[in-house]
Parts: structure tokens; sequence; C-alpha cells
């Protein structure tokens, strides 16, 4: 009596499998993955959708705890989401599994409408693909910036970094600036993404001596100094570079590649940016937490995060 439902159910489970494959394959291929939230959405959300779509047929009762069902092995890539860039960008991953149920949801609901009244079924498709156009081009930018943009205020131990020629950046060369310390390295893709960002950002504040500026490459599985200045050369970025070989990244708090930490002028650090997204428009969102740094006053500063 019990074979089929368990039977339907398997089934359901391996049509989910099915959409996360299509979801890891093409973003794999167009390095959707670590690059643009925006393509991951918009993929991860078809691709459920047709999982529901297909599924939807041997639904009986509650669509929901059957679109759950689909959709449960989008947990997997949602676990690697976290895994990867840690709980400092939750919000992201929670977001792209609503998106994959509601999805699988309006699939499954879309089926079930196709043989009473094709004309709400065709509404109810064309409805689910506006709402997700609608999450990607207006929603993910704004979620991607709330969830990699951090304000904090925390004391900074002393910090050992050395130009790629070996000289020593100075404690005192941190002092009275903005310091913008971007960590990366050579074998970070999302990294390799970020970098001309990062350059223009340098740009944008050049002339200001209110800003320093240091991209950090992290002493992180087999980096020298050498490598980092062979690779700023061979893509002609001339922003300032630093080595990280006395463990700054592991006393600032940075466990994943790229993460920019931003220290006011008394040396405390007051942001931190962590990984990488092209929806976000990187430079003006820097830029404005930047700025907001050199126009307010320390007391100002201390105020509101108190508050």
């Amino acid at each position: 009596m019990e074979s089929g439902p368990r039977k339907s159910r398997v089934i359901d489970i391996f049509a989910g499998f099915i959409a996360i494959c299509v979801v890891l394959a093409t973003s794999i291929s167009i390095h959707a993955i670590g690059s643009d939230l925006r393509a991951l959405f918009a993929i991860t959300g078809t691709a459920f959708f047709f999982a529901g779509l297909a599924r939807g047929r041997s639904v009986v009762h509650n669509t929901w705890s059957h679109g759950l069902l689909v959709s449960c092995p989008g947990f997997l890539g949602t676990a690697a989401m976290i895994m990867n860039d840690g709980f400092h960008r939750l919000l992201i991953p929670i977001a792209l599994a609503v998106a994959a149920i509601s999805l699988t949801v309006s699939g499954i609901k879309a089926r079930q409408l196709w043989s009473s009244s094709r004309n709400r079924s065709w509404t109810l498709c064309v409805a689910s693909f506006s709402a997700l156009a609608l999450v990607v081009l207006v929603m993910v930018p704004r979620l991607s910036s709330l969830a990699s943009l951090k304000h904090l205020h925390g004391s900074v131990p002393t910090l050992a970094l050395s130009g790629l020629d070996g000289s020593p950046v100075k404690p005192s060369d941190l002092r009275g600036h903005v310091v913008v310390l971007a960590f990366w390295t050579t074998w970070c893709l999302p990294c390799q993404w970020e970098l001309p960002e990062l350059e223009r950002l340098y740009k944008h504040f050049q002339n200001n001596p209110g800003v320093t500026f240091w991209a950090v490459d992290a002493d992180w599985g087999g980096e020298t100094a050498a490598k980092a200045k062979l690779f700023l050369e061979s893509k002609h970025l001339n922003m300032p570079a630093a080595f990280d070989s006395g463990g700054a990244a592991r006393a600032l708090g940075v466990e994943s590649l790229p993460t920019m930490v931003i220290l006011d002028q008394q040396g405390q650090v007051r942001i931190t940016h962590y990984g990488y997204d092209a929806s976000e428009h990187l430079e003006t969102v820097v830029s404005e937490a930047i700025e907001s740094l050199l126009t307010s006053p320390p007391s100002k500063q201390l105020i509101r995060k108190e508050l």
C-alpha cells in the first residue's frame, strides 16, 4: 500500500537532485558561483520551477510540503555556501533557499492548474518569472551589500605587514588615515575577479591623503611576495600591495577570501566586507563607507556604534 507514495517521494527528491546538478553545472560553466549572485538566483529559481512543474502531477495534498520535498536537495548547495563563506553572509544562502522553495511550489501549482484552467496556469508561470526577475534585478544587489558589509568597532593588534619588496609597513603608516586592507591570494578566483574593482577603488581615493590603501596577499596556500608581485604585474594592477607574513589576517578575524578590513583614523576596525559579487557595485558601496568615516568625527562614530 505504501510502496506507491514511497516511490513518488523518491522521485520527488531525485527531481530536486537533477535541478541542483543543473544549477551547479550551469553556474560553474558561466562562473556564476562566486562572481554574480544575480545569475545564481536566476538559474536556481528556473531549475527548481521546472522541477516542481515536472512533479506537480503527483501532488494530492499539501503543495508546500511537497515543494519542500522536491527542493530539499538544494539545501546541499545552501550548506556548501555556508561552509565557503562562514556565517558572515548567512542572509544570501537563506534567501537562495527561500527562492528555490517558492519557485518549486509555483511550478507544482502551475502543473496542478494545467488540466482545469490553462489560463490560470499560464498566468502563474508569468507571475512567477516576473517575481524572479524583480528579485534578481532589484533585491539581490541590495541583499549582497547588506550581507557583505558589516559595521564594527574593535581594537586592532600590531599588524606585521611588509611591502612586496620586503620593506616593513610601519604601524605609524596605519595611523591618522582611513586604512583599507584588502586580503587576497593569487589562487583565489573571486579575488581575481575583485582585484580590478579594487584598482578602481584605489584610484578613486589615490589623491586623498586621508585614505591609505593596501592589497594584502595573505600567507595562505604557499603564497609568497614574489608570486604576488608577478601576478599584479601580469594583470597591470598598480595599487599599493603588501604581504602578510605575520598573521595579520588571522589577527583581524579574516577566515575567507576575499575580505576587506577598513580601519578608522584611530586604528580601530570600523568596516569589514566579505566576499565578492559583481551585482553589488563594490566601488560605490565601499566608497560610501569610506566617505562616512572621513566625514564623521571620532566621537560621533563611537556614539553611533553604542546606540
